[in-house]
């Protein structure tokens, strides 16, 4: 469900409100925000992703964007992620001139089940203002295409995690211990491990 929320008290913010359900956990929802190797891998809206630092529960990148149904135009925006609390993340974007912020709210309502809000919050202050008929139109379009493109792979993995794969390592050789026995071991632990030489991690700015 979308929720055009631009009635609200500051006049210079345009602001809109996703809910969505979807059959994962509420770890593996949570993975899918911070898995920084899949972004231009499986998002058509990115050309390229760094990141440049990266410690316990936060994040600071840069990525290449494509402007929804303007593909041939691409900017490149700072991005700064903070897992604020157990069901709270926070993103901070500069686009255009125009400071956003997206708070992520995952609640767990089964084991294999959550919700996800997704609040955004655009502040079109001054001449960014002619950036707000863009930004109520063209978010839900961003939002429903990443909604879809990131679907299968958050089931994907629970289907996998569910068999007790481990990342790095796989499946167990063994049938018998493909049920995952105990789901604590699933809980997620930030930052999230990346591969030796990724590509996220090249850029010249880099923090070792």
């Amino acid at each position: 469900m979308i929720t055009n929320m631009n009635d609200l008290k500051n006049k210079d913010i345009v602001e809109l409100e996703v809910n969505k359900e979807i059959n994962c956990s509420k770890e593996v929802a949570q993975w899918n925000y911070w898995d920084c190797e899949h972004v231009d891998v499986v998002h058509s809206g990115y050309k390229s992703s760094h990141i440049l630092h990266i410690k316990d529960n936060h994040m600071f990148g840069i990525h290449s964007i494509k402007i929804p149904l303007l593909p041939f135009i691409t900017t490149t925006t700072p991005i700064f992620m903070v897992q604020d609390n157990e069901d709270e993340q926070y993103s901070f974007t500069i686009l255009f001139g125009v400071v956003s912020r997206t708070t992520i709210t995952i609640k767990s309502l089964e084991r294999s089940k959550c919700a996800i809000t997704m609040n955004y919050k655009f502040y079109c202050n001054g001449w960014r203002k002619i950036f707000k008929p863009f930004i109520k139109y063209l978010m839900p379009i961003w939002n429903e295409r990443v909604w879809q493109e990131d679907y299968n792979i958050k089931i994907r993995r629970q289907k996998m995690l569910d068999m007790n794969f481990k990342d790095f390592t796989g499946l167990p050789k063994d049938l018998n211990d493909r049920i995952l026995k105990d789901f604590n071991e699933r809980k997620l632990k930030l930052p999230i491990p990346r591969p030796k030489n990724s590509t996220r991690d090249r850029h010249p700015l880099k923090v070792k």
